[in-house]
């Protein structure tokens, strides 16, 4: 059975958002029969891996060479992606923003914006992106429910928050609306002393929250502007984005072209009032469909097998 090997940057500095969407390519292997182990830079990961049934080891454990090469990281140089690629049969690499170009089988770009993206300095066989590769997970569309019945808001400024930039926007959105408020934080997360100051039954803090359905019961998404706003268009929410990493200013950029609000950077009350218009607003469509790993999977395979 092929075995595909999965290197996946995340922590406190680069925050879960590859976790999730790297692994739901690696549930849509599985079903197709492909072994996968996960290797992480942090262990800072490992709790949501286990959640989502795989086996998280130091990145200093991976084989020499690979039959199948999957990698989704930040902080790797071109050179440094293209030579572990090398090593591989096949190569599959997640990238978000084509300023990285590598030698390599295959390109996904899972976010929205990516069809815009000029990838022809990278040596790739083929090229996913755009809204029908986004590797969103099947169960945040099936947990969405109807807008009648759906409340408060989740706020989540990304792995890298311990609650610093959460609390302010929690504390002010619960004090405009007096709807709930949930916030997730990272089971490796000390929760600030402002955050915990606001647990209760209203603002509520979850460690290991269960994402799909927390995001399939809220009315609005308020938070960074990475990998977990497409899971939040997937369960249904509204969205208001702000960018807290360098590397989200092209979903700012683009997200308000199917009425996402969105800021190029954080500022807790000026978050607070677009994330209140958007509250107010009338909904959208689905700018997601689901099974897009399983696609992905199923044409890489394809092409796998032709040779």
């Amino acid at each position: 059975m092929a075995r595909a090997s999965i290197i996946i940057e995340c922590g406190r500095k680069s925050g879960l958002g590859r976790v999730r969407r790297t692994l739901t390519l690696a549930r849509a292997l599985t079903a197709q029969g492909i072994g996968c182990e996960v290797y992480v830079t942090s262990d800072e990961g490992s709790d949501l891996i286990e959640a989502m049934g795989f086996v998280a080891r130091p990145i200093d454990q991976i084989p020499g060479h690979f039959d199948f090469l999957i990698m989704d990281t930040c902080s790797f140089t071109s050179d440094e992606v293209s030579a572990l690629c090398a090593k591989a049969r096949t190569s599959c690499v997640i990238d978000d923003l084509a300023e990285r170009p590598i030698v390599c089988d295959f390109v996904i770009n899972p976010n929205l914006y990516a069809t815009g993206l000029d990838y022809s300095a990278y040596k790739a066989r083929e090229v996913f992106r755009g809204p029908s590769c986004a590797l969103v997970d099947d169960v945040f569309f099936s947990s969405a429910k109807p807008s009648q019945n759906r409340k408060g808001f989740v706020v989540s400024f990304g792995g890298t928050d311990d609650g610093s930039l959460a609390a302010p926007v929690a504390a002010e959105l619960h004090a405009r609306t007096g709807e709930p408020v949930y916030v997730p934080i990272p089971a490796y997360q000390e929760p600030c002393a402002a955050l915990l100051a606001l647990d209760g039954d209203q603002i509520t803090i979850l460690r290991g929250a269960d994402m799909p359905v927390l995001l399939g019961g809220a009315r609005t998404y308020v938070g960074a502007a990475g990998a977990t706003v497409l899971e939040a268009l997937a369960a249904g929410c509204k969205v208001c984005a702000a960018a807290t990493q360098e590397d989200q200013h092209k979903n700012v950029g683009f997200l308000p072209e199917i009425g996402v609000a969105t800021l190029d950077s954080y500022d807790a009350h000026n978050v607070s009032v677009m994330a209140l218009l958007q509250h107010h607003a009338a909904g959208g469509g689905k700018a997601l469909q689901s099974g897009a790993a399983g696609k992905i999977v199923a044409r890489m395979t394809a092409l796998m097998v032709a040779g």
